[in-house]
């Protein structure tokens, strides 16, 4: 029957638990794993631990009774039992089920807590004296609610005013641990805009640049113009309209550095001016390039900003204060897994949290799309409030403490795991620059229909070679049968008749070269007469096809 009542105990823990520890995938329940029980760690058994709507066992009943009719200090001198409460809070408080020599079951707590106030309580009381009842308390507001009751002797992990903080609700507040800083979590992809809008947005919002462009390279364009339509009316006509449209397309060619040459000032002014005109242009479109460029980078990579978005952090903890005093729009959950979870789903915009916890969470930022935006120089105090009537105690504890900051950070250490971020290898900039377009759902479109259409027109051009052009230029040689070759001084041209009905026409062809070139020859013989005769001769056929030397 004990041993029923014991795990029905502990199934009723479990549920209490789970209140505020969703099953998410966003991080693993470490608390929840099963350990062996450690020198370091507290173990509390199930008939001695104290719950909400739970009826007390006679085991709590009489420790409870022995903690109210003596104090603390009185105990811890004498040996006697003491008692905590604690709140799951990893890596400063970690829960998992335990069982003790096979008999007994209880909750063993572990972590920087209980490692350090277990070393301090054995230097501090009677050697008798441990840990051996207890209450398991669902969150920070939940502990410090607590309080007042005096009920337990250690309540912890809990927050301090400050780093110099002395009490807490006016009981002795003890400092074990400090946190350096706290985390910016965000979500590492962003679902608002699509980036191929921003790059369409950010080159449209240019326009009066590239207004300012076209109106400077139509003033180029009169101007070039009106200093060189005289000197080169060949590339510039005088007429204005026409004039003015060729300068247009130098001034535009020119001031993108394309320069095809098919137009070039030739007078002196007008290679001035086009010097001068070389020079603004390049600077133009350098301002334009730099306008886009800074205008992509700034709209891609925005800068995170915590004032005004939706701050996840756990309810009453130092996180939520400080994202309060940033202007943050501040959203409580009462575990930092809701804040994961939260985060995951797109529900806030980012979590704050010391980096200790995220330390000891690392798999949540192996595995999910999470990365780290940056860290706040902040630093958060955890420590324990002790119940009433404790000076002795509280004195020799932070004498402990003080006495002792080398064995305290080798045990805040063992429970840390460094955490890598895989983003810090990712230049975000870069990330941006490459998802601006074609990690896009509109580039695989537009790619595979730029590849179709290509595929398309290929097919038809060798559709249109081999099936037409090729074929039509055969025929037109079959076509053609050869009648003669006819040779001038120069070369040979091979000319081919069509059919008969065409032979007549290339008949009439043939005679009006033979005419010119017996013109041609009697005009040279006459120029021969007129002049000195000398030695040179030149060659050339006769009317009947007979090559002839004339002496010129």
């Amino acid at each position: 029957m004990r041993f029923k009542a014991n795990m029905l105990s502990l199934f009723l823990i479990a549920i209490s638990v789970l209140e505020f520890s969703p099953v998410t995938k966003a991080i693993f329940l470490p608390y929840w794993s099963k350990r062996n029980l450690s020198d370091s760690s507290f173990y509390v058994p199930m008939t001695a631990l104290a719950m909400e709507n739970k009826r007390k066992s006679p085991e709590l009943m009489y420790y409870a009774d022995l903690a109210k009719n003596f104090s603390l200090d009185h105990r811890c001198d004498n040996g006697l039992a003491l008692s905590i409460a604690w709140h799951p809070y990893p890596p400063y408080t970690i829960v998992y089920p335990q069982t003790k020599h096979k008999r007994t079951r209880g909750l063993a707590v572990d972590g920087m807590f209980p490692g350090i106030l277990k070393a301090a309580l054995s230097s501090c009381c009677h050697k008798n004296s441990t840990v051996l009842f207890g209450k398991l308390l669902k969150s920070v507001r939940n502990a410090e609610n607590h309080i007042d009751e005096d009920t337990f002797d250690l309540t912890f992990p809990l927050y301090g005013y400050d780093s110099s903080a002395n009490l807490f609700r006016d009981r002795a507040f003890i400092r074990v641990v400090t946190a350096p800083r706290v985390i910016l979590m965000v979500h590492n992809e962003q679902p608002d805009t699509t980036r191929t809008h921003i790059l369409i947005s950010t080159i449209a919002n240019a326009w009066p640049m590239l207004i300012f462009i076209l109106v400077t390279a139509s003033l180029s364009g009169i101007i070039i113009w009106f200093l060189d339509h005289t000197s080169n009316p060949g590339e510039f006509p005088p007429p204005f309209l026409r004039g003015s449209w060729e300068g247009f397309w130098w001034a535009l060619v020119t001031m993108t550095t394309v320069g095809y040459g098919d137009r070039s000032p030739k007078s002196a002014l007008g290679r001035v001016f086009c010097i001068l005109w070389i020079i603004t242009g390049v600077i133009i479109i350098s301002i334009f390039t730099a306008l886009v460029t800074a205008s992509l980078s700034a709209s891609t990579v925005k800068e995170f900003k915590i004032h005004g978005s939706k701050i996840g952090a756990v309810n009453g903890s130092e996180e939520f204060k400080l994202g309060v005093s940033m202007n943050a729009d501040m959203k409580v959950f009462s575990h930092v897994l809701k804040v994961t979870k939260a985060l995951l789903a797109h529900e806030i915009d980012g979590g704050l949290v010391d980096n200790y916890v995220l330390t000891h969470s690392h798999k949540l930022i192996n595995k999910e799309p999470i990365r780290i935006e940056r860290y706040v120089d902040h630093k958060i105090p955890y420590g324990v409030v002790l119940a009433k009537n404790s000076s002795r105690l509280e004195k020799c504890l932070r004498k402990f403490l003080f006495n002792h900051p080398q064995e305290v950070f080798e045990i805040i250490a063992s429970n840390l795991v460094p955490l890598k971020n895989p983003t810090d290898n990712e230049n975000q900039q870069l990330k941006a620059a490459e998802g601006l377009f074609y990690q896009e759902d509109i580039f695989t479109i537009v790619m595979y229909v730029g590849l179709g259409v290509a595929a398309v027109l290929f097919i038809l051009g060798l559709g249109w070679e081999f099936f037409y052009r090729r074929p039509k230029i055969r025929n037109q040689r079959m076509q053609f049968t050869p009648i003669g070759t006819y040779v001038t001084s120069d070369e040979e041209v091979k000319l081919q008749a069509c059919d008969n009905g065409n032979r007549a026409k290339l008949d009439d062809m043939i005679t009006e070269y033979q005419l010119f070139h017996d013109r041609w020859i009697e005009g040279l013989k006459k120029l021969r007469d007129k002049e000195p005769a000398t030695d040179q001769t030149v060659s050339g056929y006769n009317a009947n096809g007979n090559e002839e030397m004339v002496r010129v």
